[in-house]
């Protein structure tokens, strides 16, 4: 890689960095303010609603969340406006129909808090309208810190000094619904007014537009079964330890999210279609197995010193659960870049729904069966396993597809 070329990636990773960055600093920072406002049982009900909110939010979203950065890159550019214009029509109308049940079931777990449940399930589910992926698909970092993470860390600000003067949760989703609305309005409207192929439309009739989602939706819709059912299964069936293993997940997802630049960098990188794109999904696939590792095992030592500060001593998520979800990032991490990044721009989007549900079969009942036994960490050692089932697979499917045209050309030298 040339001198231009290694400064050009490292310009646009730090500039995801930056996005990425402030949304994690607030969100850790959040943790102990919230707790001193409402209560150890009352951030534990926001965990709760975020996550269930999370697993519906795959719903609106559809699968563009998912693979529409990795299709932007490979859109002409003067296409892309109106191929957002229509997912945004079509996950605006499926934002309408999940509310209502949503709402419903958050009342049932938050057992009647009727108006934080509402407005978590309004403003949760608002992100998923939102325009991140189409930002990181065309590589421009910087729109993606000024149009979509600034509004919402404006409106997360606000709601924490509301909530620190009222004492009351909906305080704060009030004010961090408005900072999402502002986020997704301007947004779509900046992206209305790029520069665009004059009269063209995308037309694609809904319905044939969702089916095209199908493989996606499905991928992110079971693989979020399995991320939300170990908090739900906590809620239902070990009640006192539901804040605990709030902490850790909580934590677990920052890391998550802290990975986010790698992510969209390969997303916007790996898709070039050139020769040498083979040379940079294995590239792809090391950085992150290595980067997994490192951060499963920072997630491993550091979450009981993490969660005792943040919790202001309330609470210690212990080794027994922060090992095992240290190696369940692993995992995360693999699956992140060789499905959604690798995968994707070689069209085997269907590899993603068959690792979801892979994991989600050997991680569900097992999460099931040891909550009902009452073992927290055992619950962790399940997500584990079902992730680095998941992540293993996706590698011997890329395996598979970098090895076949090496096959091919062998054969045809054979027949020569």
């Amino acid at each position: 890689m040339s001198g231009s070329g290694i400064r050009r990636t490292a310009g646009r990773l730090s500039g995801f960095t930056v996005s990425v960055l402030l949304v994690t600093l607030f969100g850790v920072a959040c943790i102990p303010l919230l707790t001193a406002s409402v209560g150890l049982g009352g951030w534990g009900t926001l965990a709760l609603i975020q996550v269930v909110a999370q697993f519906a939010g795959i719903i609106v979203a559809f699968g563009w969340g998912a693979v529409g950065a990795a299709t932007v890159a490979g859109i002409e550019v003067d296409r892309r406006p109106a191929f957002f214009r229509r997912s945004l029509q079509a996950r605006a109308l499926l934002y309408a129909c999940t509310f209502p049940p949503l709402a419903v079931l958050l009342i049932v777990l938050t057992r009647g808090d009727v108006l934080v449940s509402v407005l978590g399930a309004a403003v949760y589910l608002l992100p998923y309208l939102g325009a991140s992926w189409y930002f990181t698909g065309e590589g421009r970092p910087g729109r993606l810190l000024l149009l979509d993470t600034l509004p919402v860390l404006v409106g997360g600000v606000i709601g924490l000094v509301g909530t620190w003067l009222t004492g009351q949760l909906w305080a704060y989703l009030l004010c961090q619904g408005l900072g999402y609305v502002a986020a997704v309005a301007v947004s779509a409207d900046v992206i209305r007014r790029s520069p665009q192929e004059p009269g063209y439309a995308d037309r694609t009739p809904l319905r044939s537009l969702l089916a095209s989602q199908r493989h996606a939706v499905s991928a992110t819709l079971v693989s979020g079964l399995y991320v939300t059912l170990p908090m739900v299964a906590v809620q239902v069936f070990i009640p006192a330890l539901q804040p605990m293993y709030a902490y850790a997940d909580r934590l677990f997802k920052y890391a998550s999210i802290a990975f986010l630049p790698i992510q969209q960098f390969f997303q916007s990188w790996v898709p070039v279609d050139d020769e040498g794109r083979p040379r940079r999904m294995r590239i792809a696939t090391l950085a992150a197995a290595g980067i997994g590792i490192i951060a499963g095992i920072l997630i491993a030592v550091l979450s009981p010193w993490a969660s005792t500060l943040l919790s202001v001593g309330e609470e210690t998520v212990p080794l027994a659960v922060s090992v095992p979800l240290g190696v369940a990032f692993v995992g995360i991490a693999t699956a992140a870049v060789v499905g959604y990044a690798c995968l994707v721009s070689l069209g085997r989007v269907r590899a993603l729904a068959v690792s979801t549900i892979i994991g989600a079969a050997v991680g569900a009942p097992l999460i099931i069966l040891f909550a009902v036994l009452g073992s927290v960490p055992a619950i962790a050692w399940a997500v584990a396993v079902s992730e680095l089932c998941v992540g293993g697979y996706l590698v011997l499917v890329l395996r598979a597809e970098l090895r076949a045209p090496a096959q091919r050309d062998s054969s045809r030298e054979a027949s020569a």
